[in-house]
């Protein structure tokens, strides 16, 4: 065998074992959908597939973040011009997103209060969306059979288990859901305990929190459920 010969077959075996060591250790980003973990009133989801990517986010006044993209390893690269850049740490259910290296060229692809850096969770299978209404449901009809106290398992379970994958308002209205139960259950002061750690108790007793126009016209039906079921709590009464 000759010089050339020895070294095309070095490089060919080479170029296969660097291909079957790819193939097993499987994608960078693995695919599925994760969940913007964040806090406040930011929300939102990142979506793999292959080596795509699609984030939308929505944080304060209704302001969002959109951009789509290509995973290069750990690197995403947005499709339009390629130069806003996000460095992805962490593990395949629990990721890390940072575009602080081009933050300028990322930031063009979000409103002014709203980001996509931060934690992504991927959502176990009693939080995902369908399981979390279907919970909802669930507790629903045990209130509307007056079984209180399975109603309130239900409610309390969804929120121990699922409050990082709900958004804000999502979380206060289960937490109304749950403060009417123990109201007919006989337990005012648990009523108030729950609703005490809402958005729209908070604002009631802290003049100086004020939720952005778009943020509170999206709250107000749920806002207005929570005061009422507090003065149900606040006063005396048959239950």
């Amino acid at each position: 065998m000759t010089r050339g010969m020895w070294m095309r077959r070095t490089l060919t075996i080479a170029g296969l074992l660097a291909s079957a060591w790819a193939m097993a250790a499987g994608p960078a980003v693995e695919p599925g959908e994760y969940v913007y973990i964040l806090g406040g009133s930011a929300s939102g989801t990142m979506t793999v597939k292959g080596s795509s990517f699609n984030i939308t986010t929505i944080g304060g006044n209704c302001h969002t973040c959109a951009i789509e993209g290509t995973f290069r390893g750990r690197v995403g690269v947005d499709k339009d011009e390629g130069r806003c850049r996000i460095a992805v740490s962490g593990n395949k259910d629990a990721l890390k997103l940072d575009s602080s290296a081009t933050a300028e060229a990322c930031r063009e692809f979000c409103g002014m209060r709203a980001m996509f850096d931060g934690d992504y969770r991927r959502a176990p299978a009693a939080c995902t969306d369908r399981q979390r209404q279907a919970r909802i449901g669930q507790a629903h009809k045990q209130y509307v059979a007056k079984d209180y106290d399975a109603a309130r398992t239900t409610l309390r379970s969804l929120l121990s288990e699922c409050d990082p994958f709900m958004d804000w308002i999502e979380r206060d209205k289960a937490r109304s859901d749950l403060a009417v139960t123990e109201y007919h259950r006989g337990d005012n002061a648990q009523c108030l305990a729950v609703l005490s750690e809402t958005t729209a108790v908070k604002v009631q007793k802290d003049s100086t929190l004020i939720l952005p126009p778009c943020d509170a016209d999206n709250y107000a039906s749920t806002s207005k459920a929570i005061l009422y079921n507090q003065k149900l709590c606040q006063a005396p009464g048959k239950h």
